[in-house]
């Protein structure tokens, strides 16, 4: 290879890489934590790339605290920060300061976030520079963030090692953890295999293993929760220590283990994202919902054809009551003949 061509190919690995770049970063209590990443996307495609690893772009908890406003400093460009439902604004470009109550402010549609910490609605079709996207469960940051705190290491906040930084502090674990996803303070034992050796104490009396393993003597081996253990609405697919659930086309994942139908697209753009009152109600997606309404079928069928006998007792005890009556119009019958 030319020396051009290397040129070119180490450009296009720089940029590729600089293209997913992300970071993570959390309150100093561990309530606020978000990731930023900076790659190409409109709105609905950063709304969904950020669901599916477990987030959610949110307005409200993005634009006015401290994890925001780390995230986006020495940035450059504009990143998607969430959404509100359409309003009459009388003015539809109205940019607000960060540190301004999003209650206040003019915000229909889309809203993005600059690198100056300036608001800007703009349509959802504008392809902008990257997004922001709050950790709900740790599986984003996945306990590797930056905890926003200006004591820094002071008061040993890390259960292993603790880096101090300009802003705040990162912890890293030793060998064989890893950091916690809820509490990246916190580092948790784990086993990078589905037989790893157990951790034990000198001598081998006392052993532990990580959650979701078994110790076999002084070996963890992984549970196989597919076998049994685990509520997924559709299929199970065992992982390292834990499972996913995954369901059959045209079916979607809800709340990590239910299955709905995907709606019928709406209109192009914003509204072609299933709502969650759509997804709550869904259609019948679990075999429970499918016998329940077998059930419910046979035993209206069965009311039925008990009403419609016992109408048909109650008529002939009636007549077998009369039976002066029903001669008398016998006879009166056969005179008329």
């Amino acid at each position: 290879m030319d020396s051009c061509g290397a040129r070119v190919l180490l450009i296009l690995l720089i940029w590729s890489r600089v293209g997913l770049a992300h970071g993570c970063a959390c309150s100093s209590n561990l309530k606020h934590c978000a990731n930023i990443t900076q790659i190409p996307a409109d709105f609905l495609t950063a709304q969904e790339i950020c669901k599916e690893r477990g987030g959610r772009l949110s307005l409200h908890q993005n634009a006015a605290d401290e994890v925001a406003n780390f995230l986006i400093d020495n940035t450059i460009g504009d990143f998607w920060i969430g959404s509100r439902p359409p309003e009459e604004c009388s003015n539809k470009n109205t940019t607000v300061d960060l540190n301004v109550e999003m209650e206040d402010a003019c915000v229909p549609h889309c809203v993005s976030v600059s690198g100056d910490r300036t608001l800007r609605v703009r349509p959802c079709t504008d392809k902008l520079d990257g997004f922001l996207c709050a950790d709900l469960e740790g599986e984003l940051c996945k306990g590797n963030a930056v905890v926003l705190d200006n004591s820094r290491c002071m008061f040993a906040p890390c259960e292993h090692n603790c880096i101090p930084l300009n802003t705040g502090y990162r912890c890293s674990c030793k060998q064989r953890f890893r950091p916690n996803r809820r509490d990246p303070r916190r580092c948790d034992f784990y086993c990078a295999t589905t037989v790893c050796a157990a951790l034990c104490m000198r001598g081998g009396s006392v052993c532990w293993c990580p959650e979701g393993f078994v110790r076999s003597e002084q070996s963890c081996e992984d549970i196989d929760e597919c076998d049994s253990n685990h509520d997924c609405a559709h299929k199970c697919i065992n992982t390292i220590g834990s499972y996913e659930c995954s369901c059959f086309e045209p079916f979607i994942l809800v709340n990590g283990t239910q299955c709905a139908l995907l709606p019928p697209r709406v209109q192009e753009g914003l509204y072609s994202t299933p709502s969650p009152d759509y997804l709550t109600r869904g259609a019948l997606s679990t075999p429970g919902e499918y016998i329940g309404l077998i059930v419910f079928l046979v035993v209206a069928v069965f009311a039925l054809l008990m009403i419609v006998r016992y109408l048909r007792m109650r008529k002939e005890v009636v007549l077998g009551n009369n039976p002066p009556v029903y001669d008398e119009v016998q006879r009166t019958v056969s005179k008329g003949i």
